[in-house]
């Protein structure tokens, strides 16, 4: 290993360690779970809040990552775990979503359906 490799390696360890003592730090348990959680939320939101042929969601009118958050943090699903891997937390944060009408499922031609649609619409 030449030394800028290792200088590098020196480097993203200290940056490890001072994530790792900042997150032991929070007033939060397993906050490596909210972490995790909250950077896969930001993500789908950031994905999901355009319109694209290439997405299979919507994030639904009016909602903001405040909405979401304040909702996540006045009650935390107990699903959201990271003892079955992150494909499985993914699924979940995904259903939690859709299940709180943050995002929406879009059909085939990125349309939302007619259900989804009429439930988007003021009565």
């Amino acid at each position: 290993m030449d030394n800028a490799q290792h200088d590098r390696g020196v480097k993203i360890r200290m940056q490890l360690d001072q994530l790792v003592d900042t997150l032991n730090g929070m007033d939060v348990s397993m906050s490596l779970v909210w972490v995790w959680v909250w950077d896969l939320i930001r993500d789908k939101y950031n994905t999901y809040k355009e319109l694209s042929e290439y997405n299979d969601y919507i994030v639904s009118e009016d909602i903001t990552l405040d909405i979401i958050w304040d909702k996540l943090w006045s009650s935390p699903p107990n699903q959201f775990t990271l003892e079955y891997g992150a494909e499985y937390v993914d699924e979940a944060i995904t259903d939690w979503l859709i299940d709180n009408n943050f995002i929406v499922v879009l059909d085939e031609d990125s349309w939302l359906n007619d259900e989804e649609d009429s439930a988007m619409s003021p009565a």
